[in-house]
Protein backbone atom coordinates (compact mmCIF):
# COMPACT_ATOMS: atom_id res chain seq x y z
CA UNK A 1 0.00 0.00 0.00
CA UNK A 2 1.53 3.87 -0.91
CA UNK A 3 1.17 6.98 0.92
CA UNK A 4 -2.05 7.47 2.72
CA UNK A 5 -3.67 10.72 2.37
CA UNK A 6 -6.02 12.36 4.75
CA UNK A 7 -8.26 15.25 4.07
CA UNK A 8 -11.31 16.95 5.87
CA UNK A 9 -14.24 16.20 3.95
CA UNK A 10 -15.18 19.64 2.39
CA UNK A 11 -18.76 18.91 1.26
CA UNK A 12 -19.69 17.83 5.41
CA UNK A 13 -17.97 20.89 6.71
CA UNK A 14 -20.03 23.35 4.20
CA UNK A 15 -23.00 21.73 2.86
CA UNK A 16 -23.54 19.60 6.01
CA UNK A 17 -23.51 22.06 9.20
CA UNK A 18 -26.47 24.65 9.18
CA UNK A 19 -26.68 27.49 12.08
CA UNK A 20 -30.16 26.58 13.09
CA UNK A 21 -29.12 24.74 16.48
CA UNK A 22 -28.62 27.01 19.22
CA UNK A 23 -25.06 26.48 20.98
CA UNK A 24 -26.60 26.34 25.04
CA UNK A 25 -28.45 23.04 23.86
CA UNK A 26 -25.60 21.33 22.17
CA UNK A 27 -22.91 21.58 25.01
CA UNK A 28 -20.08 19.04 25.08
CA UNK A 29 -21.49 18.09 28.47
CA UNK A 30 -25.40 17.24 26.88
CA UNK A 31 -23.29 15.59 23.55
CA UNK A 32 -21.42 13.14 26.23
CA UNK A 33 -24.59 12.66 27.96
CA UNK A 34 -26.56 11.75 24.45
CA UNK A 35 -23.52 9.09 24.13
CA UNK A 36 -24.34 7.31 27.55
CA UNK A 37 -27.89 7.56 27.31
CA UNK A 38 -27.81 6.39 23.72
CA UNK A 39 -25.43 2.92 24.97
CA UNK A 40 -27.83 2.83 28.18
CA UNK A 41 -30.70 2.24 25.77
CA UNK A 42 -28.97 -1.38 23.63
CA UNK A 43 -29.90 -2.01 20.01
CA UNK A 44 -32.08 0.92 20.35
CA UNK A 45 -29.35 3.97 20.38
CA UNK A 46 -26.52 2.08 19.85
CA UNK A 47 -24.35 1.47 17.47
CA UNK A 48 -27.07 3.08 15.27
CA UNK A 49 -30.18 5.32 16.44
CA UNK A 50 -33.94 5.37 14.95
CA UNK A 51 -35.60 8.67 13.69
CA UNK A 52 -38.24 8.13 16.85
CA UNK A 53 -34.84 7.61 19.35
CA UNK A 54 -33.77 10.71 17.99
CA UNK A 55 -36.65 12.85 18.04
CA UNK A 56 -37.43 11.61 21.55
CA UNK A 57 -34.54 12.67 22.74
CA UNK A 58 -33.80 16.11 20.74
CA UNK A 59 -37.32 17.08 21.78
CA UNK A 60 -37.64 16.07 25.14
CA UNK A 61 -34.01 15.63 26.44
CA UNK A 62 -32.48 18.64 24.03
CA UNK A 63 -35.04 20.89 23.93
CA UNK A 64 -35.05 21.31 20.09
CA UNK A 65 -37.74 21.76 18.17
CA UNK A 66 -38.91 19.05 15.45
CA UNK A 67 -38.29 20.38 12.22
CA UNK A 68 -34.51 21.24 13.62
CA UNK A 69 -34.28 17.57 14.60
CA UNK A 70 -35.18 16.39 11.60
CA UNK A 71 -33.25 18.35 9.35
CA UNK A 72 -30.04 17.00 11.47
CA UNK A 73 -30.77 13.90 10.79
CA UNK A 74 -31.51 13.51 6.98
CA UNK A 75 -27.85 16.05 6.69
CA UNK A 76 -26.57 12.94 8.60
CA UNK A 77 -28.30 10.51 6.07
CA UNK A 78 -26.94 12.43 2.95
CA UNK A 79 -23.60 12.49 3.59
CA UNK A 80 -22.55 9.25 5.37
CA UNK A 81 -20.57 6.57 3.88
CA UNK A 82 -21.22 3.72 5.27
CA UNK A 83 -24.92 3.25 3.94
CA UNK A 84 -25.00 5.41 1.43
CA UNK A 85 -28.56 5.76 -0.85
CA UNK A 86 -30.45 5.31 2.18
CA UNK A 87 -32.17 8.59 1.88
CA UNK A 88 -32.57 7.92 -2.03
CA UNK A 89 -34.80 4.86 -0.44
CA UNK A 90 -36.54 6.60 2.31
CA UNK A 91 -37.90 9.36 -0.31
CA UNK A 92 -39.74 6.50 -2.29
CA UNK A 93 -41.07 4.82 0.47
CA UNK A 94 -42.43 8.35 2.16
CA UNK A 95 -43.93 9.49 -1.10
CA UNK A 96 -45.66 6.17 -2.03
CA UNK A 97 -47.17 6.49 1.74
CA UNK A 98 -51.16 6.92 1.83
CA UNK A 99 -51.33 8.30 5.00
CA UNK A 100 -49.58 10.36 7.72
CA UNK A 101 -49.57 6.77 9.79
CA UNK A 102 -47.72 5.33 7.24
CA UNK A 103 -45.16 7.94 6.67
CA UNK A 104 -44.58 7.75 10.75
CA UNK A 105 -44.19 4.19 10.35
CA UNK A 106 -41.84 4.50 7.19
CA UNK A 107 -39.48 7.10 9.66
CA UNK A 108 -39.50 4.85 12.32
CA UNK A 109 -37.16 2.43 10.49
CA UNK A 110 -34.56 4.46 9.31
CA UNK A 111 -31.49 4.56 11.09
CA UNK A 112 -28.65 6.42 11.54
CA UNK A 113 -25.16 5.57 13.06
CA UNK A 114 -25.36 7.34 16.65
CA UNK A 115 -21.48 8.62 16.26
CA UNK A 116 -21.98 10.33 13.32
CA UNK A 117 -24.95 12.08 14.60
CA UNK A 118 -23.26 13.18 17.19
CA UNK A 119 -20.12 14.51 15.04
CA UNK A 120 -22.48 16.49 13.19
CA UNK A 121 -24.11 17.60 16.27
CA UNK A 122 -20.61 18.62 17.66
CA UNK A 123 -19.75 20.42 14.43
CA UNK A 124 -23.34 22.57 14.84
CA UNK A 125 -22.31 23.48 18.31
CA UNK A 126 -18.72 25.32 16.83
CA UNK A 127 -20.65 26.79 14.45
CA UNK A 128 -23.83 28.15 15.59
CA UNK A 129 -22.49 31.43 16.69
CA UNK A 130 -23.55 34.08 13.65
CA UNK A 131 -20.92 34.37 11.14
CA UNK A 132 -20.50 38.22 11.59
CA UNK A 133 -20.08 38.14 15.41
CA UNK A 134 -17.26 35.14 14.45
CA UNK A 135 -15.71 37.62 11.80
CA UNK A 136 -15.57 40.57 14.41
CA UNK A 137 -13.52 38.45 17.03
CA UNK A 138 -11.17 37.87 14.66
CA UNK A 139 -10.69 40.99 12.98
CA UNK A 140 -9.78 42.30 17.02
CA UNK A 141 -7.67 39.61 17.53
CA UNK A 142 -5.76 40.22 14.51
CA UNK A 143 -5.31 43.61 14.94
CA UNK A 144 -4.03 42.94 18.70
CA UNK A 145 -1.91 40.45 17.85
CA UNK A 146 -0.56 40.79 14.04
CA UNK A 147 2.67 43.33 14.14
CA UNK A 148 1.73 46.52 11.89
CA UNK A 149 2.15 46.13 8.03
CA UNK A 150 5.71 47.65 6.89
CA UNK A 151 7.36 47.31 3.84
CA UNK A 152 9.38 44.36 5.66
CA UNK A 153 6.48 42.46 6.35
CA UNK A 154 5.77 39.78 3.80
CA UNK A 155 2.85 40.08 1.41
CA UNK A 156 1.57 36.15 2.21
CA UNK A 157 0.54 37.13 5.76
CA UNK A 158 -2.55 39.09 4.31
CA UNK A 159 -3.46 36.88 1.94
CA UNK A 160 -7.57 35.57 2.98
CA UNK A 161 -7.84 31.97 3.90
CA UNK A 162 -10.00 29.79 1.77
CA UNK A 163 -12.57 28.41 3.78
CA UNK A 164 -10.52 24.49 3.86
CA UNK A 165 -7.63 26.29 4.99
CA UNK A 166 -10.31 27.30 7.84
CA UNK A 167 -12.32 23.59 8.15
CA UNK A 168 -8.21 21.98 8.36
CA UNK A 169 -7.23 24.29 11.46
CA UNK A 170 -10.66 23.71 13.04
CA UNK A 171 -10.22 20.39 12.64
CA UNK A 172 -6.38 19.98 14.46
CA UNK A 173 -7.58 22.40 16.75
CA UNK A 174 -10.87 19.89 17.97
CA UNK A 175 -9.55 16.60 17.07
CA UNK A 176 -8.52 15.52 20.77
CA UNK A 177 -12.06 16.74 22.24
CA UNK A 178 -13.89 14.91 19.44
CA UNK A 179 -11.79 11.65 20.06
CA UNK A 180 -12.44 11.88 23.91
CA UNK A 181 -16.28 12.97 23.74
CA UNK A 182 -16.65 9.75 20.84
CA UNK A 183 -14.33 7.63 23.02
CA UNK A 184 -16.77 8.26 26.43
CA UNK A 185 -13.59 9.73 28.05
CA UNK A 186 -15.67 13.19 28.66
CA UNK A 187 -18.34 11.33 30.26
CA UNK A 188 -19.92 13.84 32.73
CA UNK A 189 -21.72 12.64 36.08
CA UNK A 190 -25.12 13.99 37.79
CA UNK A 191 -24.40 17.00 40.16
CA UNK A 192 -26.86 15.54 42.47
CA UNK A 193 -24.23 12.16 42.82
CA UNK A 194 -21.46 14.61 43.01
CA UNK A 195 -23.25 15.78 46.14
CA UNK A 196 -24.48 12.76 47.72
CA UNK A 197 -21.24 10.46 46.87
CA UNK A 198 -17.93 12.57 48.11
CA UNK A 199 -15.90 9.26 48.16
CA UNK A 200 -13.20 9.06 46.14
CA UNK A 201 -11.97 6.81 43.10
CA UNK A 202 -9.92 3.76 44.57
CA UNK A 203 -6.33 3.39 42.86
CA UNK A 204 -7.68 0.28 40.65
CA UNK A 205 -10.74 1.91 39.81
CA UNK A 206 -8.42 5.44 38.64
CA UNK A 207 -5.81 3.00 37.09
CA UNK A 208 -8.59 1.31 34.77
CA UNK A 209 -9.96 4.56 33.80
CA UNK A 210 -6.50 5.90 33.15
CA UNK A 211 -5.97 2.65 30.71
CA UNK A 212 -9.47 3.08 29.02
CA UNK A 213 -8.70 6.51 28.18
CA UNK A 214 -6.03 5.86 26.15
CA UNK A 215 -7.63 3.57 23.76
CA UNK A 216 -9.94 4.12 20.74
CA UNK A 217 -12.99 1.78 19.79
CA UNK A 218 -13.29 0.78 16.28
CA UNK A 219 -16.32 2.31 16.26
CA UNK A 220 -14.81 5.49 16.89
CA UNK A 221 -12.58 5.61 13.91
CA UNK A 222 -15.21 4.53 11.62
CA UNK A 223 -17.34 7.00 12.63
CA UNK A 224 -14.38 9.81 12.07
CA UNK A 225 -14.78 8.74 8.38
CA UNK A 226 -17.91 10.96 8.21
CA UNK A 227 -15.45 14.08 8.25
CA UNK A 228 -12.71 12.54 7.15
CA UNK A 229 -11.83 11.40 3.52
CA UNK A 230 -9.09 9.03 2.93
CA UNK A 231 -6.87 7.88 -0.42
CA UNK A 232 -4.03 5.75 -1.03
CA UNK A 233 -1.15 7.02 -3.41
CA UNK A 234 -1.24 5.41 -6.78
CA UNK A 235 -4.63 3.70 -6.59
CA UNK A 236 -7.85 5.23 -7.78
CA UNK A 237 -10.80 6.69 -5.89
CA UNK A 238 -11.34 6.94 -2.14
CA UNK A 239 -10.89 4.60 0.69
CA UNK A 240 -12.43 3.95 4.06
CA UNK A 241 -10.60 5.38 7.39
CA UNK A 242 -11.02 2.11 9.27
CA UNK A 243 -9.79 -0.59 6.52
CA UNK A 244 -6.68 1.98 5.50
CA UNK A 245 -5.87 2.36 9.42
CA UNK A 246 -6.12 -2.00 10.16
CA UNK A 247 -4.03 -2.40 7.21
CA UNK A 248 -0.92 -4.41 8.19
CA UNK A 249 1.42 -1.71 6.60
CA UNK A 250 -0.48 0.81 8.85
CA UNK A 251 -1.16 -0.09 11.91
CA UNK A 252 2.05 0.54 13.68
CA UNK A 253 1.52 3.69 13.08
CA UNK A 254 -2.26 4.20 13.47
CA UNK A 255 -2.10 2.17 16.40
CA UNK A 256 -4.07 -0.64 15.73
CA UNK A 257 -3.75 -3.28 18.02
CA UNK A 258 -4.78 -6.43 16.78
CA UNK A 259 -5.12 -8.34 19.58
CA UNK A 260 -7.50 -6.04 21.58
CA UNK A 261 -8.97 -4.94 18.56
CA UNK A 262 -8.77 -1.33 19.26
CA UNK A 263 -6.41 1.45 18.53
CA UNK A 264 -3.66 3.54 20.84
CA UNK A 265 -5.43 7.19 21.00
CA UNK A 266 -2.13 9.18 21.29
CA UNK A 267 -0.62 6.89 18.07
CA UNK A 268 -4.07 7.31 16.13
CA UNK A 269 -4.20 11.37 16.65
CA UNK A 270 -0.34 11.35 15.43
CA UNK A 271 -1.66 9.20 12.78
CA UNK A 272 -4.23 11.88 11.37
CA UNK A 273 -2.28 14.92 12.10
CA UNK A 274 0.51 14.07 10.37
CA UNK A 275 -1.13 12.71 7.27
CA UNK A 276 -4.03 15.55 6.93
CA UNK A 277 -3.39 16.89 3.69
CA UNK A 278 -5.45 18.70 1.07
CA UNK A 279 -8.40 16.82 -0.54
CA UNK A 280 -8.00 16.19 -4.25
CA UNK A 281 -11.44 17.79 -4.92
CA UNK A 282 -11.15 20.94 -2.68
CA UNK A 283 -11.06 24.25 -3.61
CA UNK A 284 -6.98 25.14 -2.67
CA UNK A 285 -5.56 22.35 -5.08
CA UNK A 286 -8.70 22.94 -7.55
CA UNK A 287 -7.17 26.73 -7.64
CA UNK A 288 -3.90 26.43 -7.67
CA UNK A 289 -3.12 23.59 -9.79
CA UNK A 290 -6.62 22.97 -11.37
CA UNK A 291 -6.59 22.83 -15.40
CA UNK A 292 -8.00 25.96 -16.67
CA UNK A 293 -11.46 24.66 -19.09
CA UNK A 294 -11.79 25.97 -22.46
CA UNK A 295 -15.16 26.43 -22.09
CA UNK A 296 -17.22 29.22 -24.36
CA UNK A 297 -17.44 32.48 -22.93
CA UNK A 298 -18.08 35.91 -23.51
CA UNK A 299 -18.38 39.07 -21.79
CA UNK A 300 -19.64 42.49 -21.93
CA UNK A 301 -17.25 43.91 -19.51
CA UNK A 302 -14.21 45.95 -20.81
CA UNK A 303 -11.87 43.80 -18.48
CA UNK A 304 -12.43 40.09 -16.71
CA UNK A 305 -10.67 38.26 -14.58
CA UNK A 306 -13.16 35.22 -14.65
CA UNK A 307 -11.72 32.05 -13.47
CA UNK A 308 -13.05 28.38 -15.04
CA UNK A 309 -10.58 25.94 -13.16
CA UNK A 310 -11.20 22.11 -12.38
CA UNK A 311 -9.58 19.77 -10.48
CA UNK A 312 -6.73 17.30 -11.56
CA UNK A 313 -8.29 14.22 -9.73
CA UNK A 314 -8.96 11.50 -10.87
CA UNK A 315 -11.65 10.45 -9.06
CA UNK A 316 -14.06 13.01 -7.35
CA UNK A 317 -13.86 16.74 -9.24
CA UNK A 318 -14.34 20.09 -8.44
CA UNK A 319 -14.92 22.20 -10.99
CA UNK A 320 -14.85 26.10 -10.00
CA UNK A 321 -16.34 29.22 -11.56
CA UNK A 322 -15.61 32.64 -9.71
CA UNK A 323 -15.66 36.44 -10.97
CA UNK A 324 -17.40 36.31 -14.11
CA UNK A 325 -19.12 39.69 -15.01
CA UNK A 326 -21.56 40.38 -17.70
CA UNK A 327 -20.94 37.57 -19.05
CA UNK A 328 -22.14 34.03 -20.08
CA UNK A 329 -20.79 30.93 -20.63
CA UNK A 330 -22.45 27.37 -21.12
CA UNK A 331 -21.30 23.78 -20.41
CA UNK A 332 -23.24 20.96 -22.01
CA UNK A 333 -20.90 18.52 -19.83
CA UNK A 334 -20.42 14.84 -20.91
CA UNK A 335 -21.15 10.99 -19.21
CA UNK A 336 -18.41 11.35 -16.21
CA UNK A 337 -19.16 10.55 -13.05
CA UNK A 338 -20.43 13.85 -11.46
CA UNK A 339 -18.79 16.36 -9.70
CA UNK A 340 -18.97 19.17 -7.52
CA UNK A 341 -19.33 22.73 -8.46
CA UNK A 342 -18.67 25.72 -7.08
CA UNK A 343 -19.75 29.56 -8.48
CA UNK A 344 -18.40 32.28 -6.61
CA UNK A 345 -18.11 36.01 -6.86
CA UNK A 346 -20.43 36.54 -10.46
CA UNK A 347 -22.13 39.18 -11.50
CA UNK A 348 -24.71 40.00 -14.29
CA UNK A 349 -24.02 36.84 -15.84
CA UNK A 350 -25.97 33.79 -17.29
CA UNK A 351 -24.22 30.30 -16.15
CA UNK A 352 -25.25 26.94 -18.09
CA UNK A 353 -23.73 23.57 -16.87
CA UNK A 354 -25.80 21.43 -17.83
CA UNK A 355 -24.68 18.16 -16.69
CA UNK A 356 -25.25 15.76 -13.29
CA UNK A 357 -23.71 17.44 -10.05
CA UNK A 358 -22.77 16.14 -7.62
CA UNK A 359 -23.02 18.85 -4.46
CA UNK A 360 -22.85 22.44 -5.42
CA UNK A 361 -22.09 25.67 -3.37
CA UNK A 362 -23.41 29.51 -4.79
CA UNK A 363 -21.61 32.03 -2.92
CA UNK A 364 -22.04 36.20 -3.51
CA UNK A 365 -23.70 36.10 -6.98
CA UNK A 366 -26.12 38.97 -7.98
CA UNK A 367 -28.11 39.85 -10.88
CA UNK A 368 -27.24 36.41 -12.35
CA UNK A 369 -28.89 33.41 -13.34
CA UNK A 370 -28.20 29.78 -12.91
CA UNK A 371 -28.93 26.72 -14.56
CA UNK A 372 -27.85 23.65 -13.84
CA UNK A 373 -27.96 19.61 -14.32
CA UNK A 374 -29.38 17.31 -11.32
CA UNK A 375 -27.68 17.75 -8.45
CA UNK A 376 -27.49 14.22 -6.43
CA UNK A 377 -26.76 15.69 -3.46
CA UNK A 378 -27.31 19.32 -1.97
CA UNK A 379 -26.91 22.31 -3.42
CA UNK A 380 -26.49 25.78 -0.70
CA UNK A 381 -26.96 29.20 -2.10
CA UNK A 382 -25.73 32.04 0.38
CA UNK A 383 -25.07 35.82 0.24
CA UNK A 384 -26.73 35.78 -3.16
CA UNK A 385 -29.12 39.09 -4.56
CA UNK A 386 -31.48 38.93 -6.99
CA UNK A 387 -30.06 35.35 -8.64
CA UNK A 388 -32.43 32.81 -10.10
CA UNK A 389 -31.49 29.66 -9.79
CA UNK A 390 -33.12 26.84 -12.05
CA UNK A 391 -32.05 23.45 -10.79
CA UNK A 392 -33.37 19.83 -9.59
CA UNK A 393 -31.38 18.74 -6.37
CA UNK A 394 -32.14 16.67 -3.58
CA UNK A 395 -31.64 19.31 -1.00
CA UNK A 396 -31.77 22.66 -1.50
CA UNK A 397 -30.60 25.46 1.31
CA UNK A 398 -30.75 28.78 1.14
CA UNK A 399 -28.74 31.38 3.52
CA UNK A 400 -28.62 34.84 4.11
CA UNK A 401 -30.13 35.97 0.59
CA UNK A 402 -32.72 38.37 -1.08
CA UNK A 403 -34.36 38.46 -3.60
CA UNK A 404 -34.20 35.07 -4.77
CA UNK A 405 -35.99 32.99 -7.37
CA UNK A 406 -35.40 29.13 -7.34
CA UNK A 407 -37.51 27.11 -10.12
CA UNK A 408 -36.58 23.34 -8.25
CA UNK A 409 -37.20 19.73 -8.20
CA UNK A 410 -36.22 18.35 -5.13
CA UNK A 411 -37.74 14.99 -2.93
CA UNK A 412 -36.90 17.48 0.31
CA UNK A 413 -38.41 20.63 1.70
CA UNK A 414 -36.10 23.18 0.80
CA UNK A 415 -34.24 25.10 3.86
CA UNK A 416 -34.23 28.48 4.31
CA UNK A 417 -31.15 29.65 7.39
CA UNK A 418 -30.37 32.82 8.72
CA UNK A 419 -32.21 36.05 9.89
CA UNK A 420 -31.18 37.90 6.66
CA UNK A 421 -32.97 35.56 4.30
CA UNK A 422 -35.60 38.01 2.69
CA UNK A 423 -37.72 37.81 -0.58
CA UNK A 424 -37.11 34.05 -1.98
CA UNK A 425 -39.72 33.01 -4.26
CA UNK A 426 -39.60 29.25 -4.97
CA UNK A 427 -41.29 27.34 -8.33
CA UNK A 428 -41.38 24.33 -9.64
CA UNK A 429 -38.74 23.16 -12.24
CA UNK A 430 -39.10 24.96 -16.01
CA UNK A 431 -36.58 23.53 -18.01
CA UNK A 432 -35.86 20.73 -20.45
CA UNK A 433 -33.44 19.70 -22.53
CA UNK A 434 -32.79 15.97 -24.63
CA UNK A 435 -30.57 14.81 -21.46
CA UNK A 436 -32.36 15.68 -18.52
CA UNK A 437 -34.25 12.41 -17.88
CA UNK A 438 -31.04 10.78 -18.37
CA UNK A 439 -29.27 13.01 -15.81
CA UNK A 440 -31.97 12.91 -13.71
CA UNK A 441 -31.46 9.14 -13.35
CA UNK A 442 -27.79 9.43 -12.62
CA UNK A 443 -28.18 11.41 -9.95
CA UNK A 444 -31.16 9.19 -8.54
CA UNK A 445 -34.16 11.93 -8.72
CA UNK A 446 -37.78 10.56 -9.48
CA UNK A 447 -40.16 13.72 -10.82
CA UNK A 448 -43.30 12.36 -8.92
CA UNK A 449 -41.35 13.00 -5.23
CA UNK A 450 -41.36 16.94 -4.83
CA UNK A 451 -41.52 19.04 -2.57
CA UNK A 452 -40.69 22.15 -3.74
CA UNK A 453 -43.38 24.13 -2.40
CA UNK A 454 -43.21 23.26 1.25
CA UNK A 455 -40.14 25.60 2.49
CA UNK A 456 -38.77 25.21 6.08
CA UNK A 457 -37.11 28.27 7.71
CA UNK A 458 -34.92 27.54 10.39
CA UNK A 459 -32.84 29.85 12.61
CA UNK A 460 -31.35 29.66 16.31
CA UNK A 461 -34.60 30.97 18.11
CA UNK A 462 -36.57 28.15 15.89
CA UNK A 463 -39.10 28.09 13.23
CA UNK A 464 -39.54 31.56 11.03
CA UNK A 465 -41.56 32.60 8.69
CA UNK A 466 -42.45 35.75 6.41
CA UNK A 467 -39.88 35.20 3.92
CA UNK A 468 -40.76 32.88 1.01
CA UNK A 469 -43.48 32.67 -1.05
CA UNK A 470 -44.77 30.29 -3.86
CA UNK A 471 -44.93 31.58 -7.11
CA UNK A 472 -48.22 31.81 -8.42
CA UNK A 473 -48.94 29.72 -11.57
CA UNK A 474 -50.04 33.05 -13.97
CA UNK A 475 -46.36 34.11 -13.37
CA UNK A 476 -44.75 31.08 -14.48
CA UNK A 477 -42.91 30.93 -17.81
CA UNK A 478 -40.67 27.97 -19.12
CA UNK A 479 -36.86 28.66 -19.68
CA UNK A 480 -35.72 27.66 -23.24
CA UNK A 481 -32.08 26.77 -23.29
CA UNK A 482 -30.97 28.59 -26.89
CA UNK A 483 -28.07 25.91 -27.62
CA UNK A 484 -29.44 22.78 -27.07
CA UNK A 485 -30.08 20.27 -29.94
CA UNK A 486 -33.46 20.62 -30.29
CA UNK A 487 -35.00 23.83 -30.56
CA UNK A 488 -38.74 24.40 -30.36
CA UNK A 489 -40.69 24.03 -33.22
CA UNK A 490 -43.74 26.82 -34.38
CA UNK A 491 -47.26 25.11 -33.69
CA UNK A 492 -45.92 22.51 -31.40
CA UNK A 493 -46.40 22.61 -27.60
CA UNK A 494 -42.75 22.28 -25.81
CA UNK A 495 -41.51 19.93 -23.66
CA UNK A 496 -42.72 20.70 -20.26
CA UNK A 497 -40.28 20.09 -17.54
CA UNK A 498 -40.43 16.65 -15.59
CA UNK A 499 -42.59 17.12 -12.33
CA UNK A 500 -44.97 20.10 -13.39
CA UNK A 501 -48.02 20.68 -10.80
CA UNK A 502 -50.81 20.92 -13.01
CA UNK A 503 -52.21 24.34 -12.40
CA UNK A 504 -48.80 25.15 -13.70
CA UNK A 505 -48.85 23.24 -16.71
CA UNK A 506 -52.84 24.82 -17.29
CA UNK A 507 -50.82 27.98 -17.22
CA UNK A 508 -48.46 27.05 -19.81
CA UNK A 509 -51.07 25.76 -22.23
CA UNK A 510 -53.03 28.76 -21.86
CA UNK A 511 -50.17 31.15 -22.46
CA UNK A 512 -49.01 29.02 -25.84
CA UNK A 513 -52.93 29.63 -26.59
CA UNK A 514 -52.18 32.89 -26.15
CA UNK A 515 -50.01 33.21 -28.66
CA UNK A 516 -51.92 30.85 -31.36
CA UNK A 517 -55.08 32.78 -31.08
CA UNK A 518 -52.89 36.17 -31.34
CA UNK A 519 -50.89 34.78 -34.66
CA UNK A 520 -54.56 33.43 -36.15
CA UNK A 521 -55.91 36.87 -35.89
CA UNK A 522 -52.93 38.31 -37.78
CA UNK A 523 -53.15 35.81 -40.41
CA UNK A 524 -57.21 35.89 -40.81
CA UNK A 525 -57.18 39.48 -40.57
CA UNK A 526 -58.04 41.63 -43.94
CA UNK A 527 -54.73 43.46 -43.69
CA UNK A 528 -53.07 45.05 -46.95
CA UNK A 529 -49.49 45.19 -46.88
CA UNK A 530 -49.03 48.35 -45.61
CA UNK A 531 -51.00 47.73 -43.16
CA UNK A 532 -49.38 44.32 -42.17
CA UNK A 533 -45.80 46.15 -42.31
CA UNK A 534 -47.17 49.02 -39.76
CA UNK A 535 -48.32 46.51 -37.51
CA UNK A 536 -44.72 44.09 -37.74
CA UNK A 537 -42.97 47.48 -36.86
CA UNK A 538 -45.63 47.91 -33.95
CA UNK A 539 -45.05 44.85 -32.37
CA UNK A 540 -41.50 45.06 -33.03
CA UNK A 541 -40.85 47.96 -31.37
CA UNK A 542 -42.95 46.58 -28.19
CA UNK A 543 -40.54 44.07 -28.32
CA UNK A 544 -37.29 45.79 -28.38
CA UNK A 545 -38.88 48.12 -25.11
CA UNK A 546 -39.62 44.81 -23.42
CA UNK A 547 -35.98 43.62 -23.95
CA UNK A 548 -34.76 46.99 -23.01
CA UNK A 549 -36.86 47.29 -19.37
CA UNK A 550 -36.61 43.79 -18.45
CA UNK A 551 -32.87 43.55 -19.35
CA UNK A 552 -33.14 40.13 -21.78
CA UNK A 553 -31.49 42.73 -24.45
CA UNK A 554 -28.13 42.53 -22.86
CA UNK A 555 -28.56 38.34 -22.69
CA UNK A 556 -29.17 38.36 -26.67
CA UNK A 557 -26.50 40.66 -27.01
CA UNK A 558 -24.34 38.30 -24.92
CA UNK A 559 -26.12 35.17 -26.78
CA UNK A 560 -25.39 36.50 -30.33
CA UNK A 561 -21.16 37.47 -29.10
CA UNK A 562 -21.08 33.67 -28.23
CA UNK A 563 -22.39 32.74 -31.41
CA UNK A 564 -19.92 34.11 -33.37
CA UNK A 565 -17.13 33.06 -31.02
CA UNK A 566 -18.23 29.87 -31.68
CA UNK A 567 -18.57 30.03 -35.41
CA UNK A 568 -14.49 31.42 -35.19
CA UNK A 569 -13.52 28.38 -33.48
CA UNK A 570 -15.13 26.21 -35.53
CA UNK A 571 -13.58 27.85 -38.61
CA UNK A 572 -10.20 27.92 -36.88
CA UNK A 573 -10.40 24.27 -36.48
CA UNK A 574 -11.61 23.08 -39.82
CA UNK A 575 -8.72 25.69 -41.02
CA UNK A 576 -6.28 23.83 -39.17
CA UNK A 577 -7.00 20.33 -39.99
Amino acid sequence: MGEVQLWVRPEVMELGVLPILPPDKISIEMLSRLLQYSQDMGERGYPQMSYETWKHIAVKKMGLSVECSMVVFFSCLLFSKLRPGRDRKLEASLASAASQKDRDEVMGCVEVWTMELIIVLYLHRVTSAHPRAIARQTSLHTLTTDPWPNNNTSGTAARKQLLEEKHAEFVREALPELLSLLAGHLQVEDTEKKKKSSDKRTPRELLGFMKSAGVLSVDVVRSLGFIIGTSVQGEKGEHDLLSVAMDTNNCYRSGYLSKKNSFQKGLFEQWLLRGLDWAPHGEWLCVRRGSRQSWPVVSLAPQTHHRFVASSSSGQRLMYICELVDGLTAHMGDDTAPCDLKIRRCSKSNIYILQPIRNAVIHKCHDTRIVLGPVSGRIRLSECRNTTLVCAARSVVIADCRGLIVHTLTPQRPILVGGRTQGVTLAPLNIHYPRLKHHMAKAQLQSHINMWNRPLHLGSEGVLSGACEVMNPEDFQLLVIPFTQTPPIDGRPPLLPPGLPHEFAKSVEESGKCVSSFRAEVRDADLSPEQRAILQKAVDAKFKAWLRDTGKQREIDQLEKLALTLKYERVAKTTAI
